[in-house]
């Protein structure tokens, strides 16, 4: 059912594994391959995964320090840890990370079991880096989970996929990509149970820079008006002395002498 309140008035209990949903191994195989091809452009040392969903799904990013935080740790979560990863318990509404200290960040459907959905993308925001990258999945509310509140025993929060970028749209993030994902090997369609969203975040100054106002050159100093101020003030009869007929006088002086005549009458 869709939810038009952002923070639920009762708590959430998150899985701890994709294998306590209803197909869960498929949704964690078709997140894994969808952001595979992204990885490559995460840049920095410091990635963040969010929940336990998030924990479970895998990423090729050798030479990354990955950090998994989880409100309840379970068995499943320590067993493939390596010696770049690390598990931390806390909440994920008060990260114990300083800010912009994170260069990518996970929410596998973090905010579809997440009481205060609001407050976990601000918080990623926080301690996102600029130009930090977030991956983020959602259960598509368009298929034929819409008419679910349970996947399994928990129950479970479903969001537009059009409110889900407004937000992080007002959170200066740019929207590189928003597909939808098939769990088995069919086409893509409008009605696919999972959509993942790559946005990057950005940075805006809030202070603009001023145009710089540029001082008017005295006209004393531009040789082209000096010229003319002095010719304004000549007498047409002195004028006429010097642009009278020569055979050196150039071919432009009769034009020169019409255009003081017309100004003079």
């Amino acid at each position: 059912m869709l939810n038009w309140h952002a923070k639920a008035k009762r708590s959430f209990s998150s899985p701890t594994s994709w294998q306590q949903l209803p197909q869960g191994e498929a949704y964690c195989n078709a997140l894994q391959k969808a952001c595979a091809p992204w990885l490559p452009k995460i840049l920095g040392y410091q990635v963040l995964k969010l929940g336990a969903l998030s924990a479970e799904i895998p990423t090729e990013l050798p030479m990354r320090h990955q950090m998994w935080v989880c409100e309840n740790i379970s068995p499943n979560l320590t067993t493939p840890l390596t010696p770049n990863d690390t598990l931390i318990q806390a909440e994920l509404t008060a990260l114990p990370f300083i800010q912009k200290e994170i260069n990518a960040a996970f929410l596998a459907n973090t905010l579809n079991f997440a009481q205060d959905p609001h407050q976990i993308l601000r918080e990623t925001h926080r301690v996102l880096s600029d130009d930090g990258w977030l991956f983020l999945s959602l259960f598509n509310p368009l298929s034929p989970l819409i008419f679910k509140q349970k996947l399994g025993t928990f129950p479970f929060r479903q969001y537009p996929t059009w409110r889900i970028i407004d937000w992080l749209e007002l959170l200066h993030f740019d929207i590189i990509s928003c597909q939808n994902l098939a769990i088995k090997p069919q086409q893509v369609t409008l009605f696919s149970p999972l959509t993942l969203i790559v946005a990057q975040k950005r940075h805006y100054p809030l202070t603009l820079n001023r145009e710089k106002v540029r001082s008017k050159t005295p006209t004393f100093l531009q040789p082209a008006e000096a010229f003319q101020e002095e010719i304004a003030h000549v007498p047409l009869i002195a004028l006429k002395s010097v642009l009278a007929p020569s055979p050196k006088l150039p071919y432009y002086a009769p034009h020169f002498f019409r255009l003081f005549r017309n100004n003079d009458d």
